[in-house]
């Protein structure tokens, strides 16, 4: 591995090690479709390992969301998730299957909306959170 490759993947950990359990969800979104946008363009390209290798990775993604969720105390939302994972799991085998870019494409779009769900979940928590309030008094030695 190169330097710049070690340097990303270190980026990259300090960035999902950082993240709130929303961000995290938000990242695993954001993975699952660079990794459906490079499975539909070895699709195009004719490149059927390189297509099962990105498909993969893409069910590994949404295992791990399914993982993530609190099937215990999430209620209604939770198990409304898990219906969409589930789904996303067959349309990927079946997209897969039959080489249809378009039915990848409405997947990777249906993870866009999710991921922007998360991504405001984690915004709006910031703003009811109380900011941190810092002493100016405090003396300087």
């Amino acid at each position: 591995m190169n330097n710049y490759a070690q340097s990303a993947d270190q980026y990259l950990a300090q960035r999902v090690l950082g993240a709130s359990p929303e961000q995290q969800a938000a990242l695993l979104m954001e993975a699952g479709q660079l990794f459906l946008g490079k499975a539909i363009r070895a699709m195009e390209q004719k490149e059927p390992f390189e297509v099962a290798r990105h498909l993969g990775q893409v069910a590994k993604i949404i295992n791990e969301a399914v993982i993530r969720l609190n099937l215990e105390d999430g209620g209604e939302l939770v198990q409304n998730l898990l219906k969409v994972y589930n789904w996303w799991t067959s349309e990927l085998f079946e997209a897969g299957s039959s080489k249809d870019t378009a039915r990848l494409r409405m997947l990777s779009h249906h993870m866009g909306q999710i991921r922007q769900a998360w991504e405001q979940l984690h915004q709006k928590q910031l703003m009811a959170s109380p900011a941190p309030r810092f002493d100016l008094r405090a003396q300087v030695v």
